[in-house]
């Protein structure tokens, strides 16, 4: 932005040299214009998961052998009627929270457990023959 108002060139110019959008410039030269600062704005709220995790976790801690729609049912009785959750935000919540899905090689029972970090470093190669 500096380089633009310091010098005799057009915004192709200055874009040109540092490789940057020609609208981006523009922008930023009437962002600097109109508020005398550059800086980047407050980032946005953005969107908040409704589903409380320390009932989650109690409720996995108590039985990990839940299906979803077991855990899903759980969970909406121990919160407040305006506090239900649909099973995919249930599913998100415990993906984020690090937990994965076993069964059991006999019965196939699920139980939800935390994810293991993985052994080992990545191949360089990534074919694996």
């Amino acid at each position: 932005m500096r380089a633009y108002e310091t010098s005799t060139e057009t915004y192709r110019e200055v874009a040109a040299h540092f490789d940057i959008g020609i609208n981006t410039l523009v922008r930023w030269v009437q962002r600097a214009r109109e508020l005398g600062d550059v800086a980047p704005f407050d980032r946005g709220g953005g969107w908040r998961s409704p589903v409380e995790l320390a009932i989650l976790h109690r409720l996995v801690a108590e039985r990990p052998d839940r299906t979803t729609d077991e855990l899903t049912r759980a969970y909406n009785a121990a919160s407040a009627a305006a506090a239900r959750v649909h099973r995919s935000s249930i599913l998100r919540a415990l993906r984020r929270s690090g937990y994965v899905f076993k069964k059991n090689g006999r019965d196939r029972s699920n139980r939800i457990v935390r994810a293991s970090k993985p052994s080992g470093a990545p191949s360089a190669g990534g074919s694996g023959a």
